[in-house]
């Protein structure tokens, strides 16, 4: 009983995260991933992540992903393409935490970031790395948290 008590709490800062399976760990360049959240608190500074899964023989060291966010009244807030380091450009070596094939990440995508009012809020997961199917992506996602002042 303790022990779950113990892991409830660890998250505190947690705001929201989720995360979306890719079918056949193939991320379409058209499949856009959106996920919706709720902030309650505009005067808090939040910190946004990409989380992604992705396997040892993804073909590439790298992963250019397109991000957006929109507000309840479907307004850009955040628009940004962010190249992310899957694997060590010299050795090859993956970045990440992982056992056996697969590896997981998760990168900084806004530190700080004061949203403008409550409210709904939709961010968007987008692939830009030139190919219809990119292979051996599991799964992507995102995490906004609080952190505590």
């Amino acid at each position: 009983m303790v022990g779950l008590l113990a892991l409830g709490s660890c998250d505190k800062n947690k705001v929201f995260e989720d995360t979306t399976d890719l079918p056949n760990a193939y991320w379409m360049a058209d499949s856009i991933k959106t996920f919706a959240f709720t902030i309650t608190n505009p005067d808090k500074a939040y910190n946004l992540y990409f989380n992604l899964r992705n396997g040892l023989e993804y073909p590439h060291r790298n992963i250019y992903v397109q991000y957006t966010i929109r507000d309840s009244a479907n307004t850009i807030r955040e628009e940004e393409l962010r190249n992310f380091q899957l694997f060590h450009p010299k050795s090859g070596y993956p970045f990440g935490s992982g056992s056996g094939n697969v590896y997981q990440h998760q990168f900084d995508l806004l530190v700080g970031y004061t949203f403008p009012f409550a409210g709904t809020y939709r961010i968007s997961l987008q692939q830009y790395m030139r190919y219809d199917s990119l292979p051996q992506v599991y799964s992507v996602g995102v995490r906004v948290e609080a952190p505590e002042e």
